[in-house]
């Protein structure tokens, strides 16, 4: 299996999630978008939605975050927000 993505989510408290991730699906500005391995560089603004990735053992996570800026390179990918939450919400399966 190839190295996952790493993934942070940010807050002005610190750091509210790092975990590692095979896919990602961010709320960006103009519709969700997905991230996989070797995505090319991005830097996006989001609005208020759900984050949700999947992790190497398959299980899946999600979170409502407010809005902010996402930003993908070199196989990490970090999310910078004012709000987060726990969801249990599901989440979309772009990727």
């Amino acid at each position: 299996m190839p190295d996952p993505i790493l993934l942070r989510v940010l807050t002005e408290a610190g750091v509210a999630v790092e975990d590692q991730a095979v896919s990602i699906v961010a709320p960006g500005e103009v519709g969700y978008l997905g991230v996989l391995r070797n995505h090319a560089p991005l830097v996006t603004t989001l609005r208020p939605g759900t984050l949700s990735w999947k992790r190497s053992d398959g299980r899946r996570r999600a979170l409502l975050v407010g809005t902010g800026l996402f930003e993908v390179a070199r196989n990490r990918c970090t999310l910078l927000t004012n709000t987060v939450k726990e969801s249990s919400a599901a989440a979309p399966s772009s990727a």
